[in-house]
């Protein structure tokens, strides 16, 4: 007797640590059922989320992002240097008719830092959910409470290490941008009243978006339309090192190798944008 009383003892308390366990990590993103895309964004409207822009991947037919955001969102990018959690985005993968979304509470977590409460993700959560049906976590995924203040190692930035590409009023800046973003902006996104403070999201070059076929993640390629912040008089970028490993918590250093140059090249072509 005492000793099945000690072994429910036990099946109790591993399962309530695994259950801890699970409520610690955060997934990336989820697989939801597949739709055609057009299903997707009426989808999306009918369930309260507004609708960005669309952008396919390093020119591909075959990997659409579709880009979204809900008042939630819009109110929390009203803070200052939150405003790149404004756009969320959803890969409509018709190669292989697959739709990952980005999981919300993990991008805010990690775009809010201290900002973040709990639920503040529940009702973007929600909506996704009731749009796109059952919401399965994928397997990549990070601690919850790395989330904050990640950085992929010792002297690797964080969050708010931001890159500064352009200077001048957000009239002049987004001027520039519309002038010489040559392949093409995918949506502008207003973050407050008076039009100062602007998220726009920005097509870049096949050949600088085409790492995701050198690191294998064109069916996480979500992360792109690639983000530019404008306000207090500045166009800054999340540092792509930073970015890049937080949406592939998967990579090894050695994947990262394999694209060494890309944060320069994302750099380069904002600062050439905004010259």
């Amino acid at each position: 007797m005492r000793k099945l009383v000690y072994g429910i003892i036990v099946l109790a308390v591993v399962g309530m640590v695994t259950v801890a366990s699970a409520a610690e990590i955060t997934s990336t993103d989820f697989e939801a059922k597949y739709i055609e895309i057009g299903s997707l964004k009426e989808k999306l409207v009918a369930n309260g989320l507004e609708l960005l822009g669309t952008h396919q991947v390093a020119g591909s037919n075959q990997y659409t992002v579709v880009v979204y955001t809900s008042p939630d969102l819009k109110k929390a990018a009203a803070i200052s240097k939150r405003g790149f959690i404004a756009a969320l985005h959803i890969l409509h993968n018709s190669k292989d008719r697959e739709i990952i979304a980005s999981n919300p509470e993990y991008f805010m977590r990690a775009f809010l830092q201290k900002d973040y409460k709990d639920g503040m993700a529940k009702p973007v959560n929600d909506a996704l959910a009731a749009a796109l049906g059952p919401l399965i976590p994928t397997k990549y995924s990070l601690p919850t409470k790395k989330l904050k203040k990640y950085k992929f190692m010792m002297g690797m930035p964080n969050y708010d290490d931001f890159q500064r590409v352009g200077k001048g009023t957000t009239a002049e800046l987004l001027a520039k941008l519309q002038e010489n973003a040559k392949e093409g902006i995918v949506f502008t996104q207003k973050l407050n009243e008076d039009g100062s403070s602007v998220l726009c999201g920005v097509a870049l070059s096949d050949e600088i978006e085409n790492f995701n076929q050198k690191i294998e993640t064109m069916k996480q390629s979500h992360l792109l339309p690639y983000s530019v912040l404008i306000e207090n008089g500045e166009a800054k970028i999340m540092h792509a090192k930073y970015y890049l490993a937080l949406s592939f918590p998967n990579l090894t250093m050695g994947e990262f190798m394999k694209i060494m140059g890309t944060p320069g090249d994302i750099k380069d072509a904002f600062k050439d944008i905004f010259k």
